[in-house]
Formats: structure tokens, sequence, C-alpha cells
């Protein structure tokens, strides 16, 4: 048995700087706290609750929702890629509490130079009530 480094610890010891990482190993934790009560919204309504900074890496995230609808669904992403947090779910019980951690985006990294807003949309059919999302967001 020997020891072993994972990816982003063997870029970080790493002596050539460009291989030097930022938010993904040493990183401090923000959170990012957001409401909105939804009033008959339309299937598409896109609710913004949050960004991605230049830099910054998206670590977790949930969302705490009422009964929006017999068949209301929602996910959480960033455009372009609009279920990168959260897949579409349906938010059918009152004090649902949905983590927001697809595969594919635990560990995403705003590599660019702008802010990429993160967004929920509705599906499937309107919604109505209200949901509190909480966003964990690591950054240099």
């Amino acid at each position: 048995m020997g020891t072993v480094y994972g990816a982003n610890y063997t870029k970080a010891l790493a002596g050539d700087p460009s291989d030097r990482l930022g938010a993904e190993y040493g990183g401090r934790v923000k959170a990012i706290h957001d409401s909105y009560t939804f009033a008959s919204a339309g299937t598409g309504t896109i609710v913004v609750v949050g960004v991605l900074k230049p830099g910054e890496v998206y670590v977790d995230g949930f969302i705490h929702g009422a009964d929006l609808g017999s068949a209301t669904t929602l996910q959480m992403g960033i455009s372009g890629a609009t279920d990168k947090f959260l897949a579409a779910t349906v938010f059918t019980t009152a004090n649902q509490v949905t983590a927001c951690r697809a595969t594919a985006g635990l560990g995403y990294k705003n590599d660019t130079a702008a802010d990429i807003p993160i967004i929920i949309t509705t599906g499937t059919e309107e919604a109505t009530g209200a949901i509190e999302v909480v966003i964990f967001k690591a950054s240099r």
C-alpha cells in the first residue's frame, strides 16, 4: 500500500504556477440564500437565485419548497444547462427539501471572465407557492 494523491491535491502540489488551483483547494465556502413566491407561474419561468463569479466553484445547494402544484417540477442550473445542479424534480410535498447536487454540477467552476447566473426553471405545469434556496460556493 502506498500513498496516493487526489487530482486536485496533485495540481496544488505542482511546481508550475499554471497548474495551481483556485477555489478547488483551500478556497473559502460562501453561502447564498434567496427566496421566491410563485403566483401561477407558467412553465419555463426563470428565477435567478444567485451567481458564480469568475473562479468560483459550485459546492452544493438545496431548495426548500411548498407544495407548488399537483405535478410541478423545478430544475436548477445555468443558461444553456438548466439542469446542471438539479434535474427536473417534482415539488408536490409541503416543506420538501431537495438537494441540488447533480453529478455534472458538483465542482463546476466558472472559468470565464463573466458572472454566471444560477437559475431555477419551472416545468410541467404552473407553480404556486414559496421556495427558499441555499447555495454553497467556494472562492479563493
